[in-house]
């Protein structure tokens, strides 16, 4: 496989997806280095991550009901990217001066995320080819950065505020697995189609707007 297709089809679009949400934070953009320094992080996540979901990969795969699919989904999916991904982004920037309002905890968290992505597309597109690749590029790098985002957020309220830090991280995490969980529930048992997964990532991406328009609000920078 040309490695400079498969770095066109698996990388790029990861770093566009970073530019891409990076210039929503125009108040007061943060420096590229610190962006760069979480979105390495976040790709790096990916070894423990994969050396978890591995372990679990025959339940995942061929569950005993859909029950026990949707256990694992949460638990052993949603749970593990989410706080790798989030301790990614912390360890990268989390006492640094520049991480000064809400809307940097999204930035930094999705690009994170990304990061992660767009080394586990690498990987699905080394296997499963360029068509895969180029979905996954689109879909579920935005997925990624769905999930990331309410995170993000959640992490940027807990640097604003830091009399109540653990209840925002507790609660940032815990919502983005369970949604990360139920959707690859979904993708996994089958129970959407292509279409409708297209649609719920579109829904993703509302929110997660919804939340960048709040992180507005909330800057100091306005």
């Amino acid at each position: 496989m040309d490695f400079i297709l498969l770095f066109g089809v698996s990388i790029l679009p990861g770093i566009f997806w970073v530019w891409y949400f990076y210039r929503q934070d125009y108040l007061d953009p943060e420096p590229w280095g610190l962006v760069f320094r979480s979105f390495i992080a976040g790709a790096l996540t990916v070894i423990p991550v994969s050396l978890i979901e591995t372990s679990f990969a025959i339940e995942i795969n061929r569950p005993n009901n859909l029950i026990d699919l949707l256990f694992l989904s949460i638990f052993i999916i949603g749970v593990t990217e989410e706080v790798f991904k989030f301790l990614a982004a912390y360890f990268s920037v989390y006492r640094n001066k520049e991480f000064n309002e809400v809307m940097d905890g999204i930035i930094y968290v999705v690009t994170a995320g990304l990061g992660f992505a767009a080394v586990e597309n690498l990987f699905y597109t080394t296997v499963f080819g360029y068509k895969v690749g180029v979905i996954r590029a689109v879909v579920t790098s935005l997925a990624h950065a769905g999930f990331s985002g309410i995170v993000g957020f959640y992490f940027g309220m807990a640097r604003c505020y830091p009399e109540r830090s653990k209840f925002y991280i507790l609660y940032g995490l815990a919502w983005a697995s369970l949604l990360h969980g139920f959707y690859d529930f979904l993708v996994i048992s089958r129970l959407v189609g292509f279409t409708m997964t297209i649609g719920i990532v579109l829904l993703l991406q509302l929110y997660l707007a919804r939340l960048i328009r709040r992180a507005e609000f909330l800057s100091p920078f306005k």
